[in-house]
């Protein structure tokens, strides 16, 4: 029974202490729940750069040759001979010889053609001859009548003197010379000849080819000069003052353009100007097409060494920097910095975000050139944020 009695007591305290344990945790107090400090974005940033002069207006076109034609055979025959350039990319300049064609029986018509001119000089002097005969039996028959009949402006009269018969040899003489001026040009015709400097794109035919008047011989291109056409925007062909009243002819109108071609790691700038612009907007881009014009393409550009230069050849794939209007001032910002509702994000007393205003006068590359409430060297946020407000709080990235 004393036994029983001790598990009770013991079992009694074990309980209270378990009351008064749940008792203190029931009573404790709860300590201030604190929010945590929200922490400021970190963002990237680019100084913004002052600039003022003149703007460049930057488009790509592909290389042209200002000029290209179907060189064809203007005479029937054989070719016999062919240049050692008469290949695709063969140059050559100016009234060479490209290709020949068969002479032999132009050289016959020309001899057969000087054989009737010498005809028809001869019967011409016959027939002045009979003339001068006719006048001089006129003249004795005068002088043995008294009253000699005369001559008259009739065709009686005309043929009294044989004047006829002088004026149709004088017409096959004339008849004669023309056919041999025809016989001299066609053998001419014979010798293909390059028209200006340039190069061969293709050919059409070969040596021992037979070709027919009209026949295309050869595809062939200048490279006095090279032209690239650049599509602009109008709100960048704008910025090209008195761009419509461009013309190469008129030297004061001259508008100055860079011509780069990227070879390999390297680029390569050709100086070159506006040469016109074509007269009607481009139907499916509705762009303004400006005709940009490079001497020389296929010499060196200035300050390269020629051995490793590529030439601007037809066909390459150029960026053009064309001279546009100047301004007093205007600002360079990371493309990537102007947002879409025409905003920059600046970075002023060094925490403060700011939302600034532009207007974007045009881009190039990776650059904005924008005008607006800026400062040079202010910072511009270059990265896109979750969420944004004017007068935030941000950290530099540089800080």
């Amino acid at each position: 029974m004393h036994k029983h009695k001790s598990y009770l007591v013991g079992g009694g305290l074990i309980a209270g202490s378990l009351a008064l344990a749940a008792l203190l945790v029931m009573l404790r107090s709860t300590p201030p729940q604190e929010e945590p400090a929200a922490e400021a974005p970190i963002v990237s940033t680019v100084p913004i750069e002052a600039r003022s002069g003149a703007l460049r207006v930057r488009g790509t076109g592909t290389v042209r040759p200002p000029r290209e034609i179907d060189l064809t055979a203007e005479v029937g025959g054989r070719i016999v001979s062919v240049s050692d350039d008469f290949v695709s990319g063969g140059s050559f300049s100016a009234g060479d010889v490209i290709a020949r064609i068969d002479p032999s029986d132009y050289r016959n018509q020309v001899r057969q053609a000087q054989a009737a001119v010498t005809q028809s000089r001869f019967e011409v002097l016959q027939a002045r001859e009979e003339v001068g005969i006719a006048k001089e039996e006129y003249e004795r028959l005068r002088r043995r009548a008294d009253e000699a009949p005369e001559p008259d402006s009739t065709e009686l009269g005309r043929l009294l003197f044989r004047e006829p018969q002088l004026r149709a040899a004088e017409a096959n003489l004339e008849s004669a010379q023309a056919q041999l001026e025809t016989a001299e040009t066609n053998l001419e015709r014979t010798a293909l000849r390059a028209p200006f400097d340039g190069r061969i794109r293709t050919t059409t035919a070969n040596q021992g080819s037979y070709v027919a008047p009209g026949t295309p011989v050869a595809q062939l291109f200048s490279t006095e000069q090279a032209e690239v056409i650049v599509p602009l925007e109008s709100r960048r062909a704008a910025l090209i003052d008195g761009l419509w009243r461009t013309s190469a002819r008129q030297a004061d109108q001259s508008r100055a353009a860079e011509v780069t071609l990227t070879y390999g790691d390297a680029a390569y700038t050709w100086e070159g100007y506006v040469d016109r612009v074509e007269g009607a907007l481009d139907a499916q881009t509705r762009t303004v097409n400006v005709v940009v014009r490079v001497d020389d393409p296929y010499d060196a550009p200035p300050e390269t060494d020629a051995t490793d230069s590529p030439p601007l050849a037809v066909g390459s794939y150029v960026a053009v920097d064309i001279e546009g209007r100047s301004l007093d001032s205007y600002y360079s910002v990371p493309r990537r910095a102007v947002r879409n509702d025409g905003t920059v994000w600046t970075v002023e007393s060094d925490t403060l975000l700011v939302m600034r205003d532009v207007d974007v006068v045009q881009h190039v590359d990776d650059q904005a050139f924008v005008t607006g409430n800026l400062a040079d060297g202010r910072p511009v946020i270059t990265e896109d944020l979750p969420v944004v407000s004017d007068s935030m709080t941000v950290r530099r990235a540089d800080n």
